[in-house]
């Protein structure tokens, strides 16, 4: 391998560790084992795991099911996620300066990463019982201020 291409590996591969981090807190987030996960996707629990460490890059269909299996949208997944090395493997973050780095990345434990508040709402009503459910339902649509439907 050439240095051109090491330098294309760097640029390209940085994402890997911690798109793969952020499938494994949504995975946890919805109380899935990896071999539920890799069954759900057609492929094993020790694929999906090197999947969700970054050792195996996610194919974009494989993505694709397992955002439509979580009902989450594609480009969430890749909201705040590195898009280049730095220095010393530091990665720098779409919108952020040089000096502000990701949380939960370059050295940070992944369960640091930030996770939407949504879908740590949705984690805590998930786990509630359908009546209670309903009436989460009910108290975010009177705060928006729509009638139930």
């Amino acid at each position: 391998m050439d240095d051109e291409e090491r330098e294309d590996l760097k640029r390209t591969r940085h994402i890997d560790e911690p798109l793969g981090a952020r499938l494994r807190a949504l995975r946890e987030d919805r109380g899935l084992t990896q071999a539920q996960m890799g069954h759900e996707l057609g492929i094993s629990a020790n694929q999906w795991g090197r999947h969700e460490s970054g050792k195996n890059r996610v194919p974009a269909a494989r993505l694709w099911q397992f955002c439509k299996a979580m009902n989450v949208d594609v480009a969430a997944i890749y909201e705040g996620l590195p898009f280049q090395i730095l220095r010393d493997g530091e990665y720098s973050v779409a919108g952020m300066g040089e000096r502000e780095w990701a949380p939960g990345l370059a050295g940070h434990p992944a369960e640091a990463a930030p996770q939407p508040l949504v879908q740590r709402i949705g984690a805590v009503v998930r786990q509630l019982p359908e009546a209670r459910q309903r009436t989460a339902l009910a108290i975010v649509r009177a705060l928006k201020g729509e009638e139930e439907g």
